[in-house]
């Protein structure tokens, strides 16, 4: 009986541990819930209503465009708390409705679009068949194979879910992963952000999984679990006590494949590795429980390992597939790869197939549109040298527990190899710059094509941006001198050709010529971009003659472009009726924060303020919400009265994403 009875225990002990597994159910091994919660504790919404005029607003396209919306999630992720650190040190004029809208409001704005891109939606091409995992799943296959039959084979599937996940885990301290999670290597240029299902409200799953995360939590943190709560939870989030469902299965928050554009655009790919980049170092900027876990908390080591894995497995795929020479597509080395001679085209499509079990893959890249675009080569330089920054060991951080010379056996997660590939793809995209997009003069154009060559025009939104990357480049790679004052030059070229063409008035030209004349009427864009490109020259270079001239360029659009009826700078001079887009709203938000650390006053403040209550909360451009910015009655639709939708509320049948719209239509007559 005794043995009987010992057998019976391990036959269920292991059945428990086989369903728990690293938390491999299925949504269908576990079940839909039945219980539906309330309330989902959250962050209460501010008053901000001082701030509010009407508005006449409507949203015209609701599709995602990934280049513009991580545009503006980047310039969101720099307005949260690293504007409110610096803002401290600089004497910017705080009060509590700035801190909401930083620390709140930008940061959730920004983490939404980037979550619901990377690891929700499905609008891309997933990391489990990128180049990292396959070179993982080759090591292991070489390592275990059969002397004597070599059929030994490990998949990719396996090795992300049985190595890989399982070692971040550990290192963080997280003791699950999110069930439907869909990281992705590759983001698609637009999707359909509707939910394609009833968002799953219910809030107890009594699972295997349920039942033994406590002793998880117990076995890593000891008798003193739990630990002291942070963040959102329906019971105080302990490290990890369960949330609604939908934050812990993500497969009522799929998009709709059907709707999604198989086009990879290359200047997207460079904002979302910007977004990877910033977010993974953000996570990971911190350990936890006297330091045993990587991540400021159990949740943030865990999503910035993902991010980190995202970022590595997009830079792997870019280098072994999709850089052009002007007659086909491939791979190369960028450390011996002649300069100049290959680049990164601005559209590639995407053939995918369906593959048993597995997330759809990628069968065949094609170059859709074969020219060299500035804005994509800047958005893409931005990405990478931010990536440098996240992996450089010669800065002294927490993010050297990170990387690695003998990953995972020295207690690091990922390769230190991988700042030498961000190096290389750097320094191919400098060399494509100077190569195919600058002039004469020094001024960068803004497109090649492998037909026409060099165009002649240059658009201030590509000159901003540049010089944005530029600078991100000078401030944080520092591998060759060379290189980088090569770099510098460039920049200083673009910010004193833009500092001499601005108007006296201040207001800068859609874009300019070869022979300097502007062409087009000044827009918010424009202006936006400006300052924006203006203001890191100058704090890259120190030139006072570049924040004098972005200053120039405010003073115009505050008194050319505002509107004090509804609180909102008009799109263009004159616009009766304003149009805004992620990338024009981004590019103002942008202007406005880096003037205000650098001049910082209460005229400006109020500004900031007023703008960011008026464009972001009342214009419809942030689609939804959670409870983490307000909405945390589950059964209303705008319970914290902001104009911003709980996220099934929304939209659609049953609602849509909490990311920015493409474009929205504001009355500013």
């Amino acid at each position: 009986m005794e043995k009987s009875f010992k057998l019976g225990f391990i036959a269920t002990h292991l059945a428990m541990l086989t369903l728990a597994g690293c938390v491999q159910l299925s949504y269908q091994d576990r079940g839909q819930a039945t219980d539906k919660l309330e309330k989902a504790a959250g962050t209460e919404q501010a008053n901000l209503d001082k701030y509010r005029s009407p508005l006449k607003a409507a949203v015209t396209d609701r599709r995602f465009n990934t280049k513009e919306a991580m545009y503006l999630a980047n310039e969101m992720e720099r307005s949260g708390f690293p504007f409110l650190f610096e803002a401290g040190k600089k004497g910017v004029p705080m009060d509590a409705d700035l801190s909401f809208m930083s620390a709140v409001e930008s940061y959730w704005y920004s983490r939404y679009n980037m979550e619901a891109l990377n690891t929700e939606s499905r609008c891309g091409v997933h990391l489990v068949h990128g180049p990292y995992v396959t070179e993982k799943a080759l090591q292991q296959g070489r390592a275990n194979d059969n002397r004597d039959r070599g059929e030994y084979v490990r998949s990719n599937k396996g090795v992300l879910l049985q190595d890989i996940t399982p070692l971040y885990l550990s290192r963080t301290g997280f003791p699950r992963r999110f069930e439907d999670a869909s990281p992705l290597m590759l983001a698609f240029e637009s999707c359909d952000p509707h939910l394609t299902r009833p968002l799953d409200k219910g809030g107890k799953f009594q699972s295997t999984e349920n039942l033994l995360r406590d002793d998880d939590l117990r076995k890593l943190y000891g008798p003193g679990f739990p630990a002291t709560p942070y963040g959102a939870g329906t019971k105080g989030n302990e490290d990890w006590a369960y949330r609604v469902n939908y934050r812990e299965n993500f497969l009522s928050l799929r998009w709709d494949h059907s709707r999604m554009s198989h086009v990879v655009d290359m200047g997207a790919e460079g904002q979302v590795l910007m977004k990877l980049a910033l977010w993974a170092e953000f996570f990971l900027s911190g350990n936890h429980h006297d330091g045993k876990y990587l991540g400021i908390t159990p949740e943030d080591g865990f999503r910035g390992a993902m991010l980190n894995l995202s970022a590595v497995s997009k830079m792997l795929i870019m280098k072994a597939a999709m850089v052009y020479d002007g007659k086909s597509l491939g791979g190369i080395d960028p450390r011996t790869a002649k300069p100049g001679a290959y680049y990164f085209p601005h559209r590639i499509g995407v053939r995918m197939r369906m593959a048993g079990d597995l997330p759809p893959r990628p069968e065949e890249f094609s170059v859709v549109d074969g020219s060299s675009q500035l804005f994509d080569q800047a958005s893409l330089l931005w990405g990478l040298s931010e990536f440098y920054r996240f992996a450089d060991p010669s800065v002294k951080n927490n993010w050297n527990k990170v990387f690695g010379s003998d990953t995972p056996y020295d207690g690091s997660i990922m390769e230190q190899k991988y700042i030498v590939l961000a190096e290389g793809l750097s320094n191919l995209v400098l060399a494509t710059l100077e190569a195919k997009h600058q002039a004469g003069n020094g001024v960068l154009v803004s497109e090649w094509t492998p037909e026409q060559g060099r165009g002649a025009s240059s658009r201030t939104a590509d000159l901003g941006m540049a010089m944005v990357a530029l600078a991100n480049y000078v401030e944080k790679v520092h591998t060759d001198p060379a290189l980088v004052e090569q770099a510098r030059r460039m920049l200083r070229a673009q910010a004193e050709f833009l500092s001499n063409a601005l108007q006296a008035d201040g207001s800068a030209g859609s874009a300019y010529n070869a022979g300097n004349r502007a062409a087009g009427a000044a827009t918010l864009l424009d202006q936006g971009f400006a300052i924006r490109g203006l203001m890191a020259a100058y704090r890259a270079l120190g030139d006072e003659r570049f924040k004098s001239a972005a200053k120039s360029a405010l003073d115009f659009m505050n008194a050319s472009l505002w509107d004090e009826k509804t609180g909102l700078y008009r799109s263009e001079l004159g616009a009766a009726t304003s149009v805004y887009t992620p990338l024009n709203l981004g590019a103002a938000i942008g202007a406005l924060r880096e003037m205000l650390l650098e001049t910082p006053s209460t005229q400006l403040v109020e500004r900031y303020k007023r703008f960011w209550v008026q464009a972001i909360d009342a214009s419809g451009i942030q689609q939804s919400e959670f409870e983490e910015t307000g909405e945390t009655m589950l059964d209303r639709k705008d319970g914290d009265n902001d104009g911003i939708p709980r996220i099934e509320y929304g939209d659609g049948k049953h609602g849509i994403a909490p990311v920015f719209a493409s474009r929205v239509e504001i009355s500013t007559p």
